[in-house]
């Protein structure tokens, strides 16, 4: 009788946990990153407006036309995952939460301008503190729930990491990268760094993560501004190439490693070279300059209130001087979900879910 009891009681707290998720393709999505990611845990730090973006022209294109702290004329590519996967809204900023009821549906530890090194994003949530952050989340439910519920739930929810761009600007913006031996440690111990981060939400419970990979840094608004000729910087770009192609077999090795260990691999770098291909085929216009900003290609600075921004903003590939428009967050997330082997690997997100 008492064993009955306890499996009763056991399904009653399951239910009660999943009973506003019921709709939706997975239970929860728990999100780490940088500025990305990001919707909203910068405007709790006190951090230079470098790291901020709670102010407008940020979000005019978002329900009510408010600056959430997203770094975007709208959503971000987090918004467009929770929404193709049936959730009204992207999990809540951490550390806006206040009870762990907040916590049902997932949780975002992203933080603008963080990276994986400890080193890159001084003030912000490092990698460190936001798996810091998921482990407390995990005892948070379980004081609720109980433990056999929570590994439950964790074990079929979605982790996205949105990582890595920060820790090679910084590397790049010290050093030049001039140096093939330097650049090649750095990469090697970058992926190291990640994998240790990966095999730890692992441990904790995780088991399906769709990653995101190295974007095509040396091309943003920023970076052209500052170079002479308004190309883009070749030197960032190969670094970005050169994460991806170390970090993919090391990530896949994982699978071996750690039992039901699943992912998905979005490369950036990939997608942009498609979309700078055929911009036409996907609706854009301006690929070189900023929608909002000032300067040379809109990209001396970032989107500040005094800046100008553009009225065509589904036409431009970057709202500011280093982040996307919400247009090209929405296709990235398309291309995540359900791309092809080019862009996604070995399987896109939605096969990741399924499996």
């Amino acid at each position: 009788m008492a064993s009955f009891i306890s499996a009763i009681s056991f399904v009653f707290l399951a239910l009660s946990f999943s009973i506003t998720v019921e709709s939706t393709l997975v239970p929860a999505i728990f999100v780490f990153g940088d500025s990305l990611a990001d919707v909203g845990n910068n405007n709790y730090l006190d951090l230079p407006i470098g790291y901020k973006s709670d102010f407008r022209y940020n979000g005019i294109d978002f329900p009510g036309r408010i600056p959430t702290g997203r770094f975007s004329n709208g959503f971000n590519g987090i918004d467009y995952i929770a929404m193709e996967l049936g959730f009204v809204k992207s999990p809540p900023p951490y550390l806006s939460i206040r009870n762990a009821i907040q916590m049902q549906k997932g949780v975002n530890y992203a933080s603008g301008g963080s990276g994986i090194l400890q080193t890159t994003g001084n003030g912000t949530l490092t990698m460190a503190t936001q798996v810091q952050y998921f482990a407390d989340t995990k005892r948070a439910l379980a004081k609720i729930f109980g433990g056999e519920i929570v590994n439950d739930i964790l074990a079929k929810s979605l982790y996205c990491f949105v990582t890595v761009n920060n820790d090679i600007f910084a590397y790049y913006a010290a050093t030049g990268a001039a140096n093939s031996t330097a650049n090649a440690k750095f990469i090697s111990n970058l992926v190291d760094e990640y994998l240790g981060y990966l095999r730890m939400v692992y441990k904790l419970g995780a088991r399906k993560f769709a990653i995101t990979g190295s974007a095509y840094l040396g091309c943003v608004p920023y970076l052209r501004s500052r170079n002479p000729t308004g190309d883009c910087v070749d030197t960032l770009n190969q670094l970005s190439v050169q994460f991806n192609a170390a970090a993919q077999p090391q990530i896949q090795q994982l699978c071996h490693q750690l039992p039901g260990f699943k992912y998905s691999y979005m490369s950036l770098y990939n997608l942009s070279t498609i979309i700078l291909a055929e911009p036409d085929s996907f609706g854009f216009k301006e690929l070189k300059s900023a929608c909002c900003g000032a300067g040379k290609f809109n990209g001396e600075s970032q989107c500040l209130p005094n800046a100008t921004y553009c009225s065509s903003r589904t036409e431009y590939v970057y709202w500011d001087f280093v982040h996307p428009t919400q247009s090209l967050y929405n296709l990235t997330i398309q291309f995540q979900l359900y791309g092809s082997k080019s862009v996604v690997t070995p399987i896109n997100v939605k096969q990741l879910i399924e499996s």
